[in-house]
């Protein structure tokens, strides 16, 4: 086995270690530079100590979402921090100019829902957002199994979109739509989550339209959406591939778009960000994809 059985064994007790340091960060009292420091360390770990092959790939990338995913909940570690610092109503006010008066997720609302019902179209729109917590992964998975030698470059662009969104989530925390609504008055209250409000329904809990809803893992990640911007990313990787499949991309990625504006979910201004985002972050592929390959070759043999 030569060095490769230390190194992997390494590798393993590494990532082990950052992972249970991240999970216990505040009972251990870890800040959220040392503790994001840490969860990147996780990709890091798995791609130094194993060689490159399509299994040692996906887990890289899982452990980046894994990485990803914490730092998008530490703000809120410390809630009443995180409300003194959030952002309620510059978005209303773009949104308000955009809407040529009234905010659109306030204009869909009055036009498309009644107050206490759930629609046809409110239980298929929520369907259809939730199928975005794979959408962008599969794209990848397609890649790296189909086109193995582009996956460094469509890996590493959708990888840094999603992570400069914490950007905005970490310096900037914003309300979404249907926070200020329902919680602050904003926009008359009209708008709601529907996607919450479904999601009771699928329970079957009584009433499921009544009472305030609550966003757990971090209640003001809002600017830029990450939802738009990776959706965005996702249709130019696909398009790369084939332009059937970036025809797909970009029809999902609208129908997107308007699904996350309808549901309350995020304003039009959050989803302009998401696309200057995107856009940017491709307009540097060249540095990126460098970047990456290097780091995909960190392993043994690379």
């Amino acid at each position: 086995m030569g060095i490769r059985g230390p190194r992997r064994y390494a590798a393993i007790a590494a990532a082990a270690s950052a992972v249970a340091a991240v999970r216990a960060r505040k009972r251990i009292g870890l800040g959220p530079g040392s503790a994001t420091a840490c969860a990147v360390g996780v990709p890091l770990s798995i791609a130094a100590g194993f060689p490159r092959a399509p299994a040692r790939d996906a887990a890289v990338w899982g452990a980046q979402m894994w990485a990803y995913k914490n730092a998008f909940e530490m703000p809120a570690d410390d809630e009443p921090r995180l409300r003194r610092r959030a952002h309620f109503d510059y978005p209303i006010a773009v949104d308000r100019v955009i809407g040529a008066g009234t905010p659109p997720s306030r204009r869909l609302a009055s036009r498309l829902r009644r107050r206490g019902q759930l629609s046809a179209i409110d239980k298929a729109l929520t369907f259809f957002y939730w199928t975005w917590e794979a959408e962008p992964h599969l794209a990848i998975g397609w890649i790296r199994w189909r086109r193995a030698d582009h996956f460094a470059g469509a890996a590493g662009r959708l990888a840094a979109t999603f992570d400069l969104t914490l950007l905005g989530y970490w310096l900037v925390p914003t309300a979404p739509p249907w926070w200020a609504s329902e919680k602050l008055g904003r926009m008359d209250g009209a708008v709601r989550r529907v996607m919450s409000e479904v999601a009771d329904w699928v329970k079957g809990k009584p009433n499921p339209t009544e009472g305030e809803h609550e966003m757990g893992a971090n209640p003001f990640a809002a600017m830029p959406s990450d939802h738009f911007a990776s959706a965005t990313m996702t249709a130019i990787l696909l398009t790369e591939q084939d332009w059937r499949l970036g025809a797909f991309g970009w029809s999902y990625a609208l129908g997107l778009g308007f699904v996350l504006v309808y549901l309350g979910e995020h304003y039009v201004t959050d989803l302009l960000a998401g696309l200057v985002l995107a856009l940017s972050v491709n307009a540097a592929r060249r540095p990126v994809e460098r970047m990456v390959e290097r780091f995909l070759e960190l392993g043994p043999g690379g």
